[in-house]
């Protein structure tokens, strides 16, 4: 008999505490309903973004990017631009050409600023020549190239990266790379 009422008494302790925890979810899940919908959107509390590591800020256009003292722009017949500012310094354009994506960025910095984690293969360089410049661009694919590449160079205390994810190779890079570079740095001959 003992062992019956232990059994029972267990048996109420736990729906006793099971009913417990349910109308406390309850109750916590409706007093945060109401402050969930008077929390602002991230994009528009400079608050939450400013805790965010690198906030990504829209743009409209290059022209948007005279703020950090350069202006970098996309293939001219591409698709799909959008245009950013990462963490108020990396400018970034993102646009599809031919069904392909690629990025390209471009920072004030010394630091590496592709955000690409990768292995890749040995980089292929080659220069380009302006008239008071050179740019040394290596181009390095991502297991050869199935897997994408990446385009990077630097210039006047500029970094800048050029990545695309889908399979590519040396030449299809740099024929896309080409006509932007043409475009940023003004008077450039190839070279090599």
């Amino acid at each position: 008999m003992k062992k019956v009422i232990s059994i029972v008494v267990a048996l109420v302790l736990i729906f006793v505490f099971a009913s417990c925890k349910k109308v406390v979810s309850e109750s916590v899940a409706a007093t945060a309903a109401p402050v969930a919908a008077a929390t602002p959107e991230p994009a528009e509390s400079p608050e939450v973004s400013a805790q965010i590591p690198n906030p990504i800020a829209e743009v409209n256009g290059s022209a948007d990017f005279a703020s950090l003292g350069f202006i970098i722009t996309p293939y001219q017949t591409a698709d799909s631009v959008s245009y950013s500012i990462i963490g108020g310094t990396v400018a970034q354009i993102i646009f599809t050409l031919t069904g392909e994506t690629y990025t390209y960025r471009a920072a004030k910095t010394t630091e590496d600023i592709s955000g690409v984690y990768e292995t890749f293969d040995e980089s292929q360089p080659f220069d380009l020549e302006g008239p008071d410049f050179t740019l040394s661009i290596g181009i390095r694919t991502i297991n050869v190239g199935v897997n994408g590449a990446l385009g990077m160079w630097a210039s006047d205390g500029m970094n800048y990266a050029f990545y695309t994810p889908d399979p590519t190779d040396y030449e299809e890079m740099t024929d896309v790379l080409l006509p932007i570079l043409y475009v940023d740095f003004p008077f450039v001959d190839c070279c090599g």
